[in-house]
């Protein structure tokens, strides 16, 4: 029986990560025609397709892809042991595909990741901003920064708290002519009830007796630049209200600080000892970025 290549199945770990040919052959610093004739020859060992295109073009592995990436992830990582004990420097290089809501990213990631691009300088971060859950078990994402406790994935999935976020109620300083009682609060969308930051909004604007925005919210991001640009309230992350100059914080702090949601990072169980996996979890969990409570 004819042994499957190992720089063929570096060819298939490197499109499950870009999601492409072209990235896979910059990953690995071939070019595309050579990852194609790769796969090529290791879904003929394989006897079946490995690799299908989905929606915008992006490559998926099969679940025979799947199966087979999990154990070329595992001889990876055994290689990376084997430098290790050999004594040899390794420069990290590679993709990792880390996903949250844009308001975390935007917010708390992005302007905290020069310090760690600069100690990596052969790694690329694919940040991607989403609502939706993306699944670290069908290899959509490498690592995911979830609001609240993790629902996904069982057993296979590694969860860690990075800390907390806790809320206050904002409005703009601008907008002198409306006074603070007569601002609407920025309530949600119902398909966003379940947030809550949309129940501890509604809350307020009940005790208060306010009006509500005729714009509804679907996400943090909106409520901040919507709560600027509008004479409006809203809730958000106290400490990106706080340092932003535009706006003041309503109302009780000690009560406000009761509001809060924990900040988790996932990632698969099976990725441990992946070294561009290892590095990334490792700023994440000792950047504190997000409160330490």
């Amino acid at each position: 029986m004819q042994q499957l290549p190992w720089n063929d199945l570096r060819v298939l770990l490197g499109v499950s990560r870009t999601q492409s040919l072209s990235g896979a052959a910059a990953l690995l610093g071939v070019n595309a025609t050579t990852v194609s004739r790769r796969l090529k020859v290791l879904e003929g060992l394989a006897g079946s397709p490995l690799l299908i295109r989905g929606q915008g073009g992006k490559l998926r592995l099969t679940q025979h892809g799947l199966a087979l990436a999990d154990q070329a992830e595992g001889m990876e990582r055994h290689a990376n042991l084997a430098e290790a004990v050999l004594g040899r420097d390794k420069i990290v290089h590679g993709t990792v595909r880390l996903t949250a809501v844009p308001f975390l990213l935007n917010r708390f990631i992005i302007p905290n990741i020069h310090s760690f691009l600069a100690a990596h300088p052969a790694l690329q971060l694919s940040l991607i901003p989403d609502n939706r859950n993306l699944s670290l078990t069908r290899r959509e994402v490498d690592l995911a920064i979830r609001f609240g406790e993790p629902q996904e994935g069982g057993d296979a999935v590694l969860a860690q708290k990075l800390g907390s976020v806790v809320f206050a109620a904002f409005t703009a300083k601008a907008f002198h002519e409306v006074a603070d009682v007569d601002r609407p609060w920025l309530t949600y969308d119902p398909v966003a009830a379940h947030l809550p930051q949309a129940g501890w909004t509604e809350k307020f604007a009940k005790d208060s007796g306010g009006k509500i925005a005729g714009v509804l919210m679907h996400d943090l991001e909106a409520a901040y630049h919507t709560v600027v640009h509008t004479p409006s309230r809203a809730v958000l992350p106290d400490v990106i209200g706080s340092k932003d100059k535009r706006l003041i914080r309503l109302g009780d702090q000690e009560e406000q600080h009761q509001m809060h949601r924990n900040v988790w990072l996932l990632r698969h169980r099976d990725m441990r000892g992946v070294d561009r996996i290892d590095v990334a979890t490792t700023w994440l969990t000792k950047a504190k970025l997000f409160d330490q409570a």
